[in-house]
């Protein structure tokens, strides 16, 4: 952010709401704060260990950049000027470009392999694909996003990154609260939020932000932690966090859960970075341990801002309003139909669908895919069920055909039937372009398609082995694509 780039009345606001943060810290670091929240920071990307990648590029990012303190899947590219989100690299889905803030929150929430995961308001996936990743594709993941035009996003990361145990809903917080009753084992509630720590990188909430809008928005966030709360398990744990550093939207929001729980509430640590006290006369507002949640400050952690906190659920809660309860619905479901679909696909690429636990591989319409087990029960009872799991192949006519999905997860293990390109034809398969062999290959039909170490995506050889149609999902394809190794 320049100065040159705001109006006058936006360089107002900004004053005015650096003048208000700035309370919150030791006098000595207001200025450094003030100069840190009109910089951009440097670009920040989190590895995806969904999807199997060549040991290059971990090598590579330890070389040329700096690993985040608190999340070791994740590097800081100081001296990038690379495109990275048009690399293909990013299109393959073997990373995520996630700041280094909002990359704590799910390290704090810490999800264990075989749980069961809410990510409330779940667009546009970073968070979600983090806490899949964690899990290892096992347990279940709900992916709740209650806005419409955000979902897109959402589904195309979770695809891109090889995500298999999510379910999608759309649906506001307080309906969600009506069918999951103390269930989830942990909640990630990143909340909507006034954006006054996203400064650096976005400034157009300056057009509106004013300490009264951001009290209104907290009025929001504290309904959507009372239900994040209820649909958490006794014993469970509660991560709030929001890109905002004010305290209307952090430390009162959690104030009134205390309020709303007495007794029920247990505020945790948030480990992984150095907390900065508030100062003592804000500090006394607060029970002690509030003291245990964390701001990042963009002038000590090189990053936008953010808070975090955590909590645990001590006993049960009841909802107001009860339509159903989850819990009841949960069923294994008939994995029968699709056992020889999957057993002709594994033996046509001599690969075993290592399915994680508490997954299945069933047909659903015309895919086969794999999927929660809770997925059945959800899918009949869940009035705002969207969709489950990944797609690992398509049915066109009475055959089956590899979805990217499928190379996603397995395609290094897959055998035989591969053809390699050169740079210049991966480049034409991701314009949604025929790539030619001149010569030909000796493959035909269909075949897996390679590139260095990355297996890219499936294809279909034609032409006596002269021409290479590539099935590369529209949300994949890019005309300027690039390399970051």
């Amino acid at each position: 952010m320049r100065k040159e780039d705001l109006t006058a009345a936006e360089e107002t606001r900004l004053e005015a709401l650096l003048a208000y943060l700035e309370q919150l810290l030791p006098e000595a670091e207001g200025l450094a704060f003030r100069h840190a929240a009109r910089e951009l920071p440097p670009p920040t990307l989190r590895l995806n260990p969904l999807r199997p990648q060549p040991g290059g590029l971990r090598d590579w990012l330890q070389e040329r950049g700096e690993p985040v303190p608190w999340c070791p899947q994740s590097f800081t590219l100081i001296d990038s000027e690379q495109h990275l989100g048009r690399t293909l690299e990013h299109a393959l889905g073997a990373f995520y470009l996630q700041a280094k803030a909002p990359s704590l929150a799910v390290e704090v929430l810490d999800p264990q392999p075989g749980e069961r995961v809410l990510d409330l308001a779940a667009a546009p996936g970073g968070k979600a694909t983090q806490i899949a990743a964690r899990l290892g594709n096992t347990g279940l993941l709900v992916a709740n996003e209650p806005v419409p035009g955000r979902m897109p996003s959402l589904v195309g990361n979770l695809e891109r990154c090889g995500v298999a145990n999510v379910v999608l809903s759309r649906a506001a917080g307080a309906m969600l609260a009506r069918y999951f009753h103390n269930y989830f084992d942990r909640v990630l509630l990143d909340a909507p939020c006034s954006g006054d720590g996203v400064l650096c990188k976005d400034t157009r909430m300056l057009s509106f932000w004013s300490l009264e809008g951001a009290s209104h928005k907290a009025q929001q966030q504290k309904g959507l932690l009372r239900a994040a709360f209820h649909m958490l398990r006794p014993g469970g744990l509660l991560v709030y966090s929001t890109c905002s550093l004010s305290l209307e939207e952090n430390e009162e929001v959690l104030a009134a859960l205390v309020r709303r729980y007495p007794g029920q509430v247990e505020v945790l640590p948030v480990e992984g970075l150095e907390r900065v006290p508030l100062p003592a006369a804000v500090a006394a507002r607060y029970a002690p341990d509030f003291a245990l949640m964390a701001r990042v400050w963009p002038h000590l952690h090189h990053t936008e801002g953010a808070f975090v906190a955590k909590v645990r659920k001590l006993q049960a809660t009841v909802w107001d309003v009860v339509e159903g309860d989850a819990a009841e619905w949960e069923e294994a479901g008939s994995e029968t139909e699709a056992e020889p679909v999957r057993a002709a696909l594994e033996g046509r690429w001599g690969v075993d669908f290592a399915v994680p636990k508490g997954q299945r591989v069933v047909l659903d319409g015309r895919y086969l895919a794999m999927e929660p087990q809770a997925a059945a029960g959800l899918r009949a009872q869940y009035p705002y069920f969207l969709r489950a799991g990944l797609h690992l192949a398509r049915r066109q006519q009475a055959h089956y055909y590899l979805s990217q999905g499928a190379v996603a997860l397995w395609g290094d293990r897959m055998q035989g039937r591969r053809v390699t390109l050169d740079w210049s034809q991966v480049q034409t398969l991701f314009r949604g372009e025929v790539a030619v062999f001149d010569p030909p290959v000796s493959q035909r039909g269909e075949v897996l398609c390679s590139f260095g170490d990355w297996t890219i995506c499936w294809g279909l050889v034609e032409e006596q082995g002269h021409r290479l149609r590539g099935m590369v999902p529209k949300w994949a394809r890019n005309p300027n694509l690039e390399r970051l190794l």
